[in-house]
């Protein structure tokens, strides 16, 4: 019976131990993922379309001034405009001056485009060295400018020469009619005869005023053209003027016209050294510091107008001009400026010594 029982017993463990080795695992909890180390450089993980990256801000345009010389006033006063509306219009400005010596005009030009310049304004006045200018500007790429000289082929600001002219001798007509009973004894023009067309047409516009005005004007024995050279035209115009006097001196009724006001107080000193002061009236063009400080000396009376070309406008006038030609707009090949005559009558209203 004893035997009996342990063998049921042993039955019964090993029906037990089968059945706990055959029993399913639990599944273990799966491990908590360790904190990600930031990446160096992370994708993400939805990548945006590509946009297109927006445009450089543009550079300011480059304009390369090539002036006569500070030293001449009203170049100065013309420089001074231009960097200022350079200045106001974001423009880089490069600056050289040239004297009016070709060769220098040449090499400036050169320098202005190895520089970068989008566009040269020139300021000297020698037309034929103008299209040599141009050649260089063309094959750069470059556009060019000329001011109170035309180059064919350029854009061009500055005065028209013919009306500044032509407005002097109407100021002046009724003078003589005035003080000469309408009677003129000799018309002598002095100018600076390189500068062509732009320089010869302030006087030929004054002569051709006077004669379309009925004064009794001169035959062509006496219309004088005298060359005032392209420096040191102040002391060249006094020689000129004095010599005429001193062959003339049976005139009496002389009136002289010069382009600019240099030659206007180089006319004036040689009437003056001459003592004939009563025999002649004297126009320009410029209406600048030379004139005002004449008339202030009491030369009105002889030195009676100057057409005014307004240099310190300049350059409010030419930059803007220049922008527009370099952003494509349609720019007229010509650009004038407006001219008035200055007075003894009016200098202190317009030009005030203030």
């Amino acid at each position: 019976m004893k035997k009996t029982l342990c063998i049921l017993l042993a039955l019964l463990m090993l029906l037990t131990l089968a059945a706990c080795g055959t029993a399913e695992a639990p599944t273990p909890a799966p491990a908590p993922e360790p904190a990600a180390e930031p990446a160096n450089d992370p994708a993400p993980a939805d990548e945006p379309a590509p946009v297109d990256e927006p445009a450089p801000a543009d550079r300011p345009w480059v304009i390369g001034f090539n002036n006569f010389q500070d030293s001449h006033e009203f170049c100065a006063k013309v420089s001074g405009g231009i960097r200022d509306a350079a200045a106001e219009y974001g423009v880089e400005l490069l600056y050289m001056e040239a004297a009016m010596d070709g060769q220098k005009m040449i090499a400036n030009t050169q320098s202005f485009i190895d520089q970068g310049a989008d566009l040269i304004i020139d300021f000297n006045w020698i037309p034929e060295i103008g299209a040599t200018m141009l050649a260089m500007c063309e094959a750069a790429g470059v556009k060019l400018i000329s001011m109170d000289t035309i180059y064919e082929g350029t854009w061009y600001f500055g005065a028209n020469g013919y009306i500044a002219g032509q407005k002097a001798g109407e100021y002046l007509a009724p003078l003589i009619e005035e003080q000469w009973d309408g009677q003129v004894d000799a018309f002598v023009g002095i100018y600076y005869m390189g500068g062509g067309v732009i320089s010869s047409e302030r006087v030929t516009g004054a002569l051709e005023a006077l004669q379309a005005s009925g004064v009794d004007f001169p035959d062509e024995d006496n219309v004088y053209f005298f060359d005032a050279g392209a420096s040191d035209q102040t002391m060249n115009a006094m020689q000129l003027v004095r010599d005429f006097l001193t062959a003339n001196p049976d005139l009496r009724h002389i009136v002289f016209s010069t382009h600019n006001d240099e030659v206007g107080l180089g006319v004036f000193s040689g009437i003056e050294a001459a003592g004939r002061q009563e025999h002649a009236l004297v126009v320009s063009t410029g209406g600048d510091t030379p004139y005002h400080e004449a008339v202030r000396r009491g030369a009105g009376d002889v030195w009676v107008a100057s057409t005014a070309f307004a240099p310190e406008t300049y350059g409010a006038q030419v930059i803007p001009m220049a922008i527009a030609i370099l952003e494509g707009q349609d720019v007229p090949m010509e650009v004038y400026l407006e001219h008035f005559v200055i007075t003894p009558f009016n200098l202190e209203e317009l030009y005030p010594l203030s």
